[in-house]
């Protein structure tokens, strides 16, 4: 990838702050959960990422156009070493995949510049079997520690794909703690209900998160009743159909 390039918008200190990163990928599980908590928080945008090997997207909000991908802060009440202020990066662009190596790059940077001092990389799965856990792995011994002391299901043997996989290589040359966090997920559409599901493990690992996830649920039920009353009309609907309501 050639000239990445940061863009900052404030230069706001944050406090032992924990980020979220959560990109499109199998359901399109990390960029629906990343955008439902920015949303929930009213999550200021901090700064975006850019680069002629981009898709050549740019997203409005408030009527402000941002990059393609791009980097959301909020302090929060009460922030200490146990309750870091949160930033979370998020994108709804696909990158191609020899680009995330350098986006990688960029976001271990910027990371360090924060003061970041965990990452949480959320990231949709192909269901195994009728299981369906939430697995968990980490980039360091104190990133794994902390998912056995959590209850989580760990990832002892498997691949990572995406930006995640390589996140976690990454971390674990460079000692930085991050915990990926695997949930499994519809392959063929975008699956709000996989999404608002990690909430609850996800709030054991972002402590004071405290979000509501039924409007994923209700989102989840949207998209089951269209798929289900254009069949009723004898129309198929595809992945694009219902990734519209992503924007």
């Amino acid at each position: 990838m050639t000239d990445t390039k940061i863009i900052k918008y404030t230069d706001q200190h944050y406090v032992n702050p924990i980020a979220l990163v959560g990109f499109p990928g199998i359901g399109l599980v990390g960029s629906i959960l990343t955008g439902f908590v920015i949303r929930e928080l009213d999550m200021e945008v901090i700064a975006g990422i850019t680069s002629p090997d981009f898709p050549p997207y740019t997203l409005i909000h408030n009527g402000k156009p941002y990059p393609p991908v791009r980097v959301y802060g909020c302090r929060r009440e009460n922030a200490s070493e146990n309750c870091g202020d949160l930033i979370i990066v998020t994108s709804e662009v696909t990158l191609k995949a020899e680009h995330y190596y350098s986006l990688n790059a960029t976001l271990m940077g910027l990371f360090k510049d924060l003061g970041i001092v965990s990452v949480i990389a959320l990231e949709g799965i192909p269901p195994f079997d009728e299981d369906r856990s939430i697995y968990a792995c980490g980039s360091s011994k104190a990133s794994t520690d902390r998912i056995g002391e959590l209850g989580l299901k760990a990832l002892d043997n498997g691949l990572v794909r995406g930006l995640t996989g390589v996140m976690l290589y990454e971390g674990f040359v460079s000692n930085m703690d991050i915990i990926a966090m695997l949930c499994p997920a519809n392959p063929a559409l975008p699956d709000p209900r996989s999404a608002a599901k990690i909430l609850e493990p996800l709030s054991k690992l972002v402590p004071e998160l405290k979000i509501d996830a039924e409007p994923l649920y209700k989102e989840a039920e949207e998209i089951e009743n269209k798929i289900k009353q254009q069949q009723e009309y004898g129309y198929s609907v595809t992945p694009n159909d219902i990734r519209q309501l992503y924007g």
